[in-house]
């Protein structure tokens, strides 16, 4: 673990708030066009699937109509491909749509908690810790960019990457599907592995166990070979046998006990707990020591496999294959679902993720839009922590102005963007909008007529 403390002026902090107005300037600017780009595609969206809605034609996928050229179409039926997908490194064949391959390796891992104190006069003084710690991740964590690199060194590259393997020719019925539609097949099921898929050269230093992801099988490859681990390498944990299956993969082989506990459990590089713990449990087969004690530049990995299955697809038919379809709104539609769904119900899904990502915009350029006002004001919030109470009250402040002005900001926006993409609901919108704060504006001036009136009477009696 390591700590550091620095130092920023007032002044110092002064000069970065000013330099920040410029790109809250930027920021605040940007969200504006992102918000209303945001509304015009969703209007143009949601026309392209009321288009495709109207003009869809329902085709079989065992016959290929030459009438159907063209035209926006739903299919439902099975894949079939003959491809045969290979991991050369592994020794795996799998006919289907897709081969995975997953990869991990334990690494080092450094955590920052940054902790900012306000001192009298505008100052501030900030402590970053630096925590460590060892578990199994997907992708390798550079370690020359840690603060303590010398003492918590990660592998410079993995023994063995991430893969993916893809069929290229997948067919429905009489169509052959494009990449664009192959890649929407989904689902994985995981393989299972046995001694013959681990590379030669890490036979003395590996263990398949299924602890996967699902039950999937994982295979196991150490730095160092099995016979050179340590007696000593153990964790505390009460033995239990473990039900799945697991193959030791240096002679000799025995069936032992084996502890519940993960992998992705070990401590940390802190101390040990403290308490009434029982003794270590000794395991006398040197696989599953290393499985409870991995090093650093162990390596586990797994496959996944996505097969044949029935799928659905909203597509424009070009010969006996398949294209986006272009609607009159400069959009595409080209979907494909597993399983066997109706056309209705495909278009209704896609409204759904159109209104869904239309709500997620709008407050991506929102938080756009608050984040730039926020920087807008800074120097206001700065210049008052010279006394870090005020400071805090004026930001406090900032916030919530910067509130405001977004939520005006974005509707007025969204209300302007409305008006030129849905012109009729956006005037009437608008119109409504307008008599509203005219009749508060009008009942607001008679009620304060009323009350003169009645002081007047009072003061004359």
């Amino acid at each position: 673990m390591g700590t550091h403390v620095t130092e920023e002026s007032w002044f110092g902090r002064l000069g970065k708030a000013f330099v920040g107005i410029l790109f809250g300037g930027l920021l605040t600017i940007v969200s504006v066009p992102v918000l209303f780009w945001n509304e015009g595609r969703a209007v143009r969206t949601a026309k392209g699937l009321k288009e495709g809605a109207k003009v869809v034609v329902e085709i079989q996928p065992d016959s290929v109509d030459p009438a159907n050229d063209g035209k926006f179409v739903h299919v439902s039926g099975d894949v079939q491909t003959s491809d045969v997908l290979r991991d050369d490194d592994f020794a795996i064949e799998y006919n289907g749509i897709r081969l995975t391959r997953h990869v991990e390796m334990y690494q080092w891992n450094e955590n920052e908690q940054t902790k900012k104190d306000k001192k009298l006069g505008g100052g501030t003084r900030t402590t970053t810790t630096y925590t460590y710690e060892k578990d199994w991740y997907p992708g390798r964590i550079d370690s020359s960019e840690f603060d303590e690199a010398a003492s918590h060194q990660n592998p410079t590259e993995f023994v063995f990457a991430d893969r993916t393997y893809q069929a290229k020719n997948v067919s429905l019925g009489r169509f052959r599907l494009p990449d664009s539609l192959i890649a929407m097949i989904g689902g994985e099921d995981a393989l299972e592995l046995d001694a013959a898929n681990v590379p030669e050269a890490f036979k003395d230093r590996s263990i398949i166990r299924n602890d996967g992801p699902n039950g999937a099988s994982r295979i196991y490859l150490f730095a160092n070979p099995l016979s050179d681990t340590a007696p000593d390498q153990t964790v505390a944990a009460e033995a239990a046998v473990d039900e799945s299956v697991e193959l030791a993969l240096t002679p000799p082989a025995q069936s032992l006990p084996v502890e519940t506990k993960s992998p992705e459990t070990d401590a940390t590089d802190g101390p040990p707990p403290t308490g009434t713990a029982s003794p270590p449990a000794q395991s006398g087969n040197p696989g599953l020591r290393a499985i409870e004690t991995p090093q650093i530049g162990d390596v586990r990995l797994w496959f996944t496999a996505t097969p044949v299955q029935t799928v659905s697809l909203l597509s424009q038919q070009t010969g006996e294959s398949f294209q986006p379809f272009e609607t009159h709104y400069n959009t595409t539609i080209n979907v494909l679902k597993v399983g066997v769904i109706s056309a209705a119900e495909m278009i209704a899904q896609e409204e759904a993720a159109n209104r869904m990502l239309t709500w997620f915009l709008r407050a991506a350029g929102s938080m756009m839009m608050f984040f730039g006002l926020m920087l807008l004001l800074r120097p206001l919030v700065v210049l008052a922590d010279v006394l870090p109470l005020a400071g805090s009250l004026v930001g406090f402040g900032t916030a919530i102005v910067a509130g405001l002005l977004t939520i005006a900001g974005a509707m007025t926006v969204i209300g302007i963007a409305w008006v030129f993409y849905r012109p009729v609901l956006g005037i009437s919108l608008l119109v409504v909008a307008v008599a509203a704060v005219y009749l508060i504006f009008r009942r607001g001036r008679s009620k304060r007529g009323q009350q003169r009136d009645t002081l007047t009477h009072a003061d004359l009696a």
